[in-house]
């Protein structure tokens, strides 16, 4: 097949092609490597390098990425993005398009569908929703409707999915392919050697987390469910990486580690110095449908997790209550740190990685452009061409 990615540039934190990082890249590169033709055009909101940036120029696959920035004015770089869509769809004639990482790519795909009269798959790896981009007037509104006139929808999660069937009434069809690991990047390591290698005390009893620093991810329960354990123990320390949010401010002390923004590669030091792994989140429209990707992360280097009760972690560890804590409640994490540093539980949960997801994908896509439903489709137009064509969107 030939398939067309179209998404943003800047997602989760990382840059997709900068940092060769996570779901939007790993998916597309896994595909090619299937054998697939695969090219991508990504809208950076930052600046960047713009351009045609061949696969070798950032790793070893053979994915063609392309690259526009938005620009401070907006409106002009926007007209340069949809010029160059528009021409990359007409010269490489994909069987296929992908539109994912926001709401205003999910519409420009179905768009794009249209006018070259292409079934359009998008990819939901998060609740869209939940983005500042839907808070502007109409952008709701155009990227439910858009969803809801895919040929396939794909969804990160059993959550999002029963969430996506019920509001958005999608009329192609709908599955689930979950978030992955790169295959042989996340591992156990020796703990004493990573703390080492990072600079963190070999003797601590080190819980902490490595991602976005913030309340929207009620990251303050772990800072008082910690400044009330080192009162009680000073042997047990902090340990944070990521991103802070405006307005959050880190617990301050000697105990405490911030050791900023890791490089990938440095995330599974990290992650195996810790005696408890941290992720914490909250009851919100955000919280219940994200991915618990730190989760996949700590589960593969084999570190005792304590987890937020809430969204697809609920579910994910369904089988270990131990390793939840009521989202919010510092002496409910509490107890669950207490009990993981005294006799900790290790799930075991297999993780999927990027190149068995990236199967499901294939087969996924393969169905959406042979029409092979495994359901029946609710609201499809029986006139394709029509369908297509129609620009009420």
């Amino acid at each position: 097949m030939r398939i067309l990615f179209i998404s943003k540039r800047q997602y989760t934190g990382k840059d997709l092609l900068d940092d060769i990082y996570g779901r939007l890249y790993e998916i597309p590169k896994e595909l090619a490597l299937l054998g697939h033709n695969v090219a991508g055009l990504c809208l950076s909101y930052r600046p960047r390098s713009e351009g045609h940036l061949k696969g070798t120029d950032i790793d070893s696959t053979p994915v063609d990425w392309n690259s526009i920035n938005l620009g401070r004015l907006i409106l002009p770089g926007g007209i340069r993005y949809l010029k160059k869509l528009y021409h990359l769809t007409d010269n490489f004639k994909p069987d296929v398009i992908v539109a994912c990482s926001d709401a205003l790519h999910i519409i420009n795909g179905i768009r794009l569908a249209r006018k070259f009269a292409l079934p359009c798959v998008v990819d939901l790896y998060d609740n869209f929703e939940s983005f500042g981009l839907t808070k502007l007037p109409g952008v709701t509104f155009r990227f439910r409707k858009a969803v809801s006139q895919a040929d396939g929808v794909i969804c990160i999660s059993t959550l999002l999915r029963e969430y996506v069937t019920k509001i958005y009434h999608p009329s192609g069809i709908v599955r689930t392919v979950e978030n992955g690991i790169p295959l042989n990047h996340f591992h156990k390591m020796a703990r004493q050697d990573c703390r080492k290698k990072i600079h963190l005390p070999q003797n601590a009893k080190i819980i902490g987390t490595a991602g976005a620093l913030g309340k929207s991810r009620g990251i303050e329960v772990l800072f008082s469910a910690f400044q009330k354990l080192n009162a009680d123990n000073p042997a047990i320390h902090l340990a944070l990486a990521g991103p802070i949010e405006a307005g959050t401010v880190l617990p301050d002390g000697p105990q405490v580690h911030y050791l900023g923004k890791l490089n990938y590669e440095e995330v599974p030091i990290f992650l195996n110095t810790l005696d408890v792994g941290i992720i914490s989140n909250l009851k919100t429209s955000f919280g219940r449908y994200c991915f618990p990707q730190k989760a996949y992360e700590m589960i593969a280097s084999r570190v005792p997790i304590a987890a937020a009760k809430v969204g697809a972690a609920e579910e994910l560890f369904k089988d270990y209550r131990e390793c939840l804590f009521l989202p919010g409640n510092s002496q409910d994490l509490i107890r669950v740190i207490t009990n993981q540093l005294n006799t900790p539980v290790i799930p075991e949960i297999r993780v999927s990685t990027w190149p068995e997801l990236a199967k499901k994908f294939e087969l996924f896509l393969k169905d959406v452009v042979n029409k092979k439903y495994d359901q029946e489709p609710k609201f499809r137009h029986p006139d394709l061409g029509r369908f297509y064509h129609d620009t009420s969107l």
